[in-house]
Formats: C-alpha cells, sequence, structure tokens
C-alpha cells in the first residue's frame, strides 16, 4: 500500500481504511472526515491488487456524492480508471437492468418514469377503473405503491392480502399501473430497486454472476438505507462477506420516506463477526458546538455510544433568539446575518427550516434589505415544463411505447388534437395491445381516428425521423434538430414574452447539458443520458459559488456545512413536529434533525424560537424541548419578547449586536415557568359537560390547537378540541 493513502490520517481512520476483508461497519460521526476514509479504502483495494475496479461496487445516494468520490478516487490512482462502479443504488439498478432486462419481459431501451411521469399514469389508472381521482387523489395512491415495493411487495401480493374497499381498490390501481407500466416497456424509480432485487433472488445464473464479479462492496449512508435497498446488497454478496458500510445513526433522517435505521444498528447481528470502527473526531465544529448537539442526541435511546471530540476548544456560545411572532423572527436572524457578514461571505450563512412554508417571512424581508439569496429544493431545472416537454420527446423517440410521452408531446404544440381523439386512440391501444404511438402511426386504418390521420402523420413523421437517427446522429445535434421540426422556440416566444424568454434560456442550456454528456461519455447513448437525467436530484445541481444566502429545509442540508448556521422555528409542534409528540420513534427521529442541523455549522449556531406562529390562524407556541436539552453553559439567550406565556427558566443575557437597531429592550435574569402541558397527559381522568367521565388516552398538537383524544364510559372515543372542550381534570 501506498503510504500517502494513511497521511493525515486518524488511528481510527487508518483502521479503516486498512481493514478490507469481512463485514466492516464504520460509524462516522459528523464532520469525522469519512469521505476521505471512503475513497482512500476504494484506492487501497484497487493498489493491493485485491479487485479490478469493475470488481469493486460503491454505492451511495446523490450523483454528487458518487462524482466526488470518483474524482478523488482517481486523484489518488493517478488519473480516471475505466470500469469504476461508483454510482448511487438507482444508478447501478438502472444500468443492471438495461443489461437484464430481457429476462424481466423488458428490452433495453425502457424508460425510466419520474414522479410526474408515474402521477399521470396512475391517474389515467384511477379513471380507466371509474374510480373517483377525489376519493383515490394520485399523489397518495403512488405513495402506497411505493410504500410496497420498498418492501417488496408486489402488485399480485398486495391484492391477494387486501382487505375492505378501499384497499382493495388501490390493489387495483397497484395491478392495472404495473400492467401499463410494463406496456410501456417503462419502469418507475421504485421498480429499478424492486425488479434488481426480484431479478437476482428469482434467476440464479444472474444472482451468481454478479455475486461472483464484486469481490468488495462499499457503501455510503447506510443509515438511510430502505428495505429493498438493504436486500438489494444482501444479494449481491458473495461468500466472502467483504461488505464495509459507512454511516451515522444519529443522523439518520429520512424514516418518512423508508429509511429503516434498524439496517445499521442491526448490522452486527446481520453479518455475525463484523468488526466495528467509530470515527469520533470532528474536524468541523467547535467544541461548544458538538457539546449542544451531543447534549441532545444522547436523550435518543436507538443509536450506538460514541462521543464526538474536536481539538477546535472554545468557540462562539450557542445563541437563542426569542421572539414573538415569525416576522419578529426574520427581522432578527436577518439582523445577525447583517453583522456576521462584516466578517464572512452570505454563501458562508444558511438559515435552517423543518418546513419550506417557513421561509416566506424570510424572503420578504431579505427582499426589503437588498440581501441576496437562493431558496435551495425549489422547481429543479429537469422539473420545469419547457424541460419536461423536451424530455418527454426526446425519450418517445428512444422508446416509442411511452404512452405518458405520447400524450404530453402528441399535441403539443397544438395539433387540433382533442381529449376525444386521444382517449379513442388509448382505447384502440388496449384492444390491439398496441402503444398508443403504433396506433397514432397507422391511425389510417381505424375508422373512428381515420379522420385525424392527416394531424396526426404529422407528428408521427417528426417522430419516425429521429428514431432513424437516434443511433447515428450526435444527442445534441438529435436534440437541436428536433427542436427546429416542432418549433418549440416559437411557440414559447409566442406564449410570453418575459415567460418565453426564460423558456428558451433553459432550452438552451438543456442542449448545453446534452452536449456535454456527449463530449463526457464518447459511447454513450441518448437512452442512457435521460436515464441519467432522469435519475438527478436537487443536491446534483446545487452550486454554492455565488455570494449569496441560503435558504433550505434541514433535510435538504443534510452532506453540507456552512461557518454559520441559524435554525429557526425551534418550537413544539413544529420541530418536534406535532405528529411526533407522541410516538417516541419520530421523536428520535426530530431529535437526529435537529442534531444534523446544529452540526452543519462550523463557528457559529444560533437558534430562534417564537411565541406565536400562524398556522391557521395565530397559535400560542412552546419553545421546543430540544432547547431545553442544550447544557446552560454553552447557550447565550436574547429575549426581545412582548408575551410572556410557555417559557422556561434560564438566565438571559442583554444582547450585543441587536440593541443598536431596536428599541424593545432585552430582558434580563427573567424566571418564566412552562404552562402545565402535562395536565392533559394520557391516563388523567376528566369530566366533560356533555358526554362525561372519560380517560384521556393521547394528545396531539399545543396551545390553541391542542387536540385530546378520549374514552368516555358508555360514549366511546372521542377527539376534541381541548379549547373548546370545557374539560375538568378530576383525577
Amino acid at each position: 500500500m501506498s503510504n500517502r493513502l494513511l497521511q493525515n490520517l486518524n488511528d481510527a481512520q487508518r483502521e479503516a481504511v486498512t481493514t478490507t476483508e469481512g463485514p466492516l461497519l464504520v460509524i462516522a460521526g459528523a464532520g469525522s472526515g469519512k469521505t476521505r476514509v471512503l475513497t482512500r479504502r476504494y484506492a487501497n483495494i484497487l493498489l493491493s491488487r485485491l479487485a479490478e475496479p469493475r470488481e469493486l461496487l460503491a454505492v451511495t445516494f446523490t450523483n454528487k456524492a458518487a462524482g466526488e468520490m470518483k474524482e478523488r478516487v482517481s486523484s489518488l490512482m493517478g488519473g480516471p480508471l475505466p470500469g469504476m462502479m461508483v454510482s448511487t443504488f438507482h444508478s447501478f439498478c438502472a444500468r443492471f437492468l438495461r443489461a437484464e432486462a430481457s429476462s424481466l419481459g423488458y428490452d433495453s431501451s425502457y424508460s425510466v418514469f419520474d414522479s410526474d411521469d408515474s402521477k399521470t399514469l396512475v391517474k389515467n389508472c384511477i379513471k380507466d377503473l371509474g374510480l373517483s381521482t377525489t376519493q383515490f387523489v394520485p399523489r397518495a395512491q403512488l405513495r402506497k405503491i411505493s410504500s410496497a415495493k420498498n418492501k417488496m411487495i408486489s402488485a399480485e401480493a398486495f391484492a391477494s392480502s387486501a382487505s375492505g374497499y378501499f384497499e382493495e381498490a388501490t390493489a387495483k390501481i397497484y395491478t392495472l399501473y404495473q400492467a401499463r407500466l410494463q406496456d410501456c416497456n417503462s419502469m418507475d424509480f421504485d421498480d429499478l430497486l424492486f425488479n434488481s432485487v426480484r431479478l437476482l433472488k428469482s434467476d440464479e445464473e444472474i444472482g451468481q454472476r454478479y455475486r461472483n464479479r464484486f469481490r468488495y462492496i462499499m457503501v455510503d449512508e447506510y443509515q438511510d438505507t430502505n428495505h429493498v435497498q438493504y436486500l438489494l446488497l444482501k444479494n449481491l454478496i458473495g461468500d466472502h462477506h467483504n461488505l464495509c458500510v459507512v454511516g451515522d445513526e444519529d443522523q439518520s433522517i429520512y424514516g418518512w420516506r423508508g429509511a429503516d435505521i434498524r439496517n445499521i444498528l442491526d448490522f452486527e447481528k446481520d453479518y455475525p463477526g463484523a468488526k466495528v470502527i467509530k470515527l469520533e473526531e470532528n474536524y468541523r465544529s467547535t467544541d461548544v458546538i458538538l457539546k449542544a448537539a451531543s447534549a441532545v442526541i444522547a436523550n435518543n435511546m436507538s443509536r450506538k455510544d460514541k462521543t464526538l471530540r474536536t481539538s477546535r476548544t472554545g468557540g462562539e456560545k450557542i445563541r437563542l433568539i426569542l421572539i414573538d411572532s415569525a416576522e419578529d423572527e426574520a427581522v432578527r436572524v436577518i439582523d445577525s446575518i447583517v453583522e456576521k457578514r462584516a466578517s464572512s461571505p452570505l454563501n458562508e450563512m444558511v438559515i435552517l427550516y423543518r418546513t419550506n412554508a417557513q421561509s416566506r417571512a424570510f424572503e420578504e424581508h431579505l427582499r426589503r434589505r437588498n440581501l441576496p439569496y437562493q431558496i435551495f429544493g425549489g422547481i429543479s431545472f429537469y422539473q420545469r415544463k419547457e424541460i419536461k416537454d423536451l424530455m418527454a420527446y426526446l425519450k418517445l423517440i428512444v422508446n416509442p411505447k411511452d404512452d405518458v410521452s405520447f400524450l404530453r408531446t402528441v399535441n403539443f404544440p397544438k395539433r387540433g388534437l382533442g381529449e376525444k381523439t386521444l382517449s379513442e386512440i388509448g382505447n384502440l391501444a388496449r384492444i390491439h395491445s398496441l402503444s398508443m404511438y403504433e396506433v397514432a402511426l397507422n391511425s389510417q386504418l381505424y375508422p373512428t381516428i381515420s379522420n385525424r390521420a392527416g394531424r396526426l402523420k404529422s407528428f408521427t413523421d417528426i417522430i419516425e425521423k429521429y428514431i432513424a437517427q437516434r443511433d447515428t446522429l450526435p444527442s445534441d445535434l438529435l436534440t437541436a434538430d428536433l427542436i427546429d421540426d416542432v418549433k418549440l422556440l416559437e411557440e414559447y416566444q409566442n406564449e410570453d414574452e418575459i415567460t418565453g424568454q426564460t423558456r428558451i434560456e433553459n432550452i438552451e442550456a438543456f442542449i448545453e447539458g446534452v452536449a456535454e454528456y456527449a463530449r463526457t461519455n464518447s459511447d454513450g447513448t441518448l437512452a442512457e443520458y435521460l436515464a441519467d437525467i432522469s435519475l438527478f436530484t436537487d443536491l446534483d445541481t446545487y452550486e454554492d459559488s455565488d455570494d449569496k444566502l441560503t435558504l433550505m429545509t434541514i433535510h435538504s442540508a443534510k452532506g453540507l456545512e456552512y461557518d454559520h448556521v441559524f435554525i429557526v422555528g425551534l418550537e413544539e409542534g413544529l420541530l418536534p413536529m406535532g405528529r411526533a409528540v407522541n410516538d417516541p420513534m419520530e421523536l428520535e427521529e426530530e431529535r437526529r434533525l435537529f442534531y444534523v442541523g446544529s452540526t452543519r455549522a462550523r463557528k457559529s449556531l444560533v437558534l430562534s424560537s417564537a411565541t406565536t406562529r400562524h398556522r391557521f390562524g395565530e397559535v400560542q407556541s412552546i419553545p421546543s424541548r430540544f432547547i431545553k436539552e442544550i447544557p446552560s453553559d454553552v447557550i447565550e439567550r436574547l429575549d426581545f419578547r412582548k408575551r410572556r406565556h410557555y417559557e422556561f427558566t434560564q438566565q438571559t443575557k442583554a444582547p450585543s449586536f441587536f440593541d443598536k437597531r431596536h428599541s424593545t429592550p432585552a430582558v434580563k435574569d427573567v424566571h418564566y415557568e412552562f404552562e402545565d402541558d402535562e395536565i392533559y397527559r394520557a391516563g388523567r381522568i376528566v369530566q366533560h359537560p356533555t358526554f362525561g367521565r372519560g380517560k384521556v388516552m393521547a394528545t396531539e398538537g399545543y396551545g390553541d390547537s391542542l387536540t385530546i383524544q378520549i374514552n368516555f364510559s358508555g360514549v366511546g372515543v372521542k377527539k376534541i378540541m381541548a379549547r373548546y372542550a370545557k374539560l375538568k381534570v378530576i383525577g
């Protein structure tokens, strides 16, 4: 092994890099240099000639992370290596299935449906089944289907266990949705993983071939894996069990989308004899920030014992800004940002919130103060209408069986084809087991649509022209020519001067992206390019080079870091969210979310909590329990409230930088008590003027929004609003 691979590594990092054989769990605390460990371990395996590049698989969750890992390994190895397998889970599965698609009844040019495509298809399925899209909301049905696939429950298995009208209806939607996907020679995101696992398990020859091929597998962010990803790894690991997973259970914040923290907590049970190495040296944050974050996360039960430490002793105290409203919050936080801007650029600062709706007040005040900012997590480039339109044309050229892309393009720009014509094309496609495009291509043969044959031919002639050229004409030239033939730019120019120009600029940027792909992937096909960009996430296109303040949700901040972090809205019902208060597992995930947000900070951390917040009316707020979990010696409280309600006992210090700008005096050494939020805790006996005596089963929300679930004698369980209930606590 080259000595340079071990340079600048601490003892635990060095051990992780040099441990190559057998199952290995690397617990990598926040800011502990896990990417350095992963890339050097990858390079060590190659330099030690334990495997060829194609025999080593590394998977992570974003294309950005995969690209960074590839670049670092290439640098360590002295240049790019052909055959390197570093990708996201979905990208790996997309390539795997493209090679083995015929075993599942697909051909290798299958399309990957993004969320909008899937929503359109499931909406059509609901309508075709004669069901109401109001009663069976497409987005909700897709969530149920996605949840089933992530648990490896097929449409057939779902249908066989369904009970009751609603579940049975979902089973029919799921079954038809899968049939239509197959008819379109398409898969959705979840199918990429589901079908990969199904194929590896059901086809012994294919499964064994890939298990023999991958001598070493490495997984980043293992705490974020769900059940189907867990099974994918299980079915790719050969008898050698050379699986290295890197992660941190304290940063598992995606339970809402299926991530299973048990995967990392139970790793040693799943792989007996596994070695565990803990990376506990933090290279990012000050000692003050780590002390606060560690104290909060220590209240979780579902975690492995570890203690982060840093050589960066001391540091600014954490500031807690206490204000009356969201508007006050925006003013005070932005004042703090302006103060810090004297010594730090805006792009080293971030405002983190629990929900996107919280950005409104900050955006308004930032505009008023003429401070540049960017919202991270808005509409991504590839979700914009003009890009979706163009991609639908390209998808149809690559895969003429793609009915969703056909429906998006056949009458755009307008060709005088109404809903009745398109409905009839759909009926004919189902009757004759054809794709909708095939019916349109031969429309003169069908009496019910033959009078529209001329209009359909103007469309199919364009598609046929580029189907003939898709394997010979460079993708960027094909795209540019297609735009001219379809007259997309004219369509957008006629739409609206300002909006149209923006759309045209985006179309030009898309062509530039295709050209860049063609330059860097000489053997890449249009189908592969479309599959790649279908798997993009917001994080893959994120750039922080401009001097702008960033606003984003805490979930979006995972993997990023800033000098100065502002976490706003630290209130019960918001962080933690109300639904988590009575669910220990969800509450622990909310605490992990706060931990992730706070450990993004390198130099300073500012928190804020408001007395009231408008959520369908003004709601009184209680400061988050996470604030109380921070040691008092590392926090400085700046109190600007005029209202005195649900508070806690702490020393409050006078602010150093607000007094100059605002007349509201800071309050020193004030004692406040929490209102007795235990008054309606589960188990209490209460008396209601109408329902009589009852026992409190559970509560949800807080303040004026507090809802209580009570089991009344002789009446049953009722859910009522506390503010209107006129309850008496009698036991």
